[in-house]
């Protein structure tokens, strides 16, 4: 992992906790005990996981931040993350007593998740679990998936094929806020993520045409005129 910023540096190998150095043996193990349907191992292992990434930013499990991640160096560990709080939110949603702490694990789920490249990956697994109607507080998971729609610093296709940060996909970010106060708006985001984006990255990796489609898309993309700001 990469240094850690400036006021919070990185300890010297010899003084990182061994737990820490091991933490993706635990994350392993609570995967496959997750697999197998016993629960209360992973979600022993998946906390010792979070808690060992913790001990090493000096922080309680709680407080661990996208921020103190490098997005770029760091984005495979960024993923197991999402994941590790995705599986404990499943897990603390099978029991009423524990709501509260599936919902906490969802929103930083979701913060793991906004913005990184496997944003869309992220959203299509929470969109097969929402619809299986495998939840017991089905409502928390729906606002979870609504939040990475919504909130989500750029489109998806556009992110894709332009990058999260061009000034078209923030623009167009902008024109989805503006678009969500109305209920057709609301419809056609829906069909953008439901319908457009599955058809789209089916069709990205296809030989020729995969590469075909993209530069399409980029040209029309590009060619949108759209207001550097959208009245709110």
């Amino acid at each position: 992992m990469t240094e850690k910023k400036e006021g919070n540096k990185k300890e010297a190998p010899e003084a990182v906790p061994k737990v820490y150095q091991e933490r993706l043996k635990l994350l392993k193990k609570a995967q496959e005990y997750s697999a197998a349907d016993d629960i209360p191992k992973a979600v022993e292992l998946y906390s010792q996981y979070l808690n060992a990434l913790a001990t090493y930013f000096k922080i309680e499990e709680p407080k661990l931040d996208p921020k103190l991640f490098n997005p770029e160096t760091d984005l495979a560990e960024l993923f197991l993350i999402s994941h590790a709080y995705w599986d404990l939110a499943k897990a603390y949603d099978r029991s009423p007593n524990l709501h509260l702490e599936s919902i906490r694990c969802l929103d930083q789920f979701v913060k793991f998740t906004i913005g990184f490249k496997y944003q869309y990956v992220n959203a299509r697994t929470m969109r097969a679990f929402i619809r299986k109607r495998l939840a017991h507080n089905p409502k928390a998971f729906k606002q979870a998936y609504e939040r990475i729609q919504v909130e989500s610093k750029g489109c998806f296709i556009s992110s894709d094929v332009l990058g999260s940060s061009h000034p078209q996909t923030e623009r167009l970010r902008e024109r989805k806020f503006y678009w969500q106060k109305f209920m057709l708006g609301k419809y056609f985001v829906s069909f953008y993520y439901n319908i457009c984006c599955p058809i789209y990255f089916k069709t990205r990796g296809l030989p020729y045409l995969g590469v075909w489609i993209q530069r399409l898309i980029r040209q029309i993309l590009l060619s949108i005129p759209l207001k550097q700001k959208e009245n709110r």
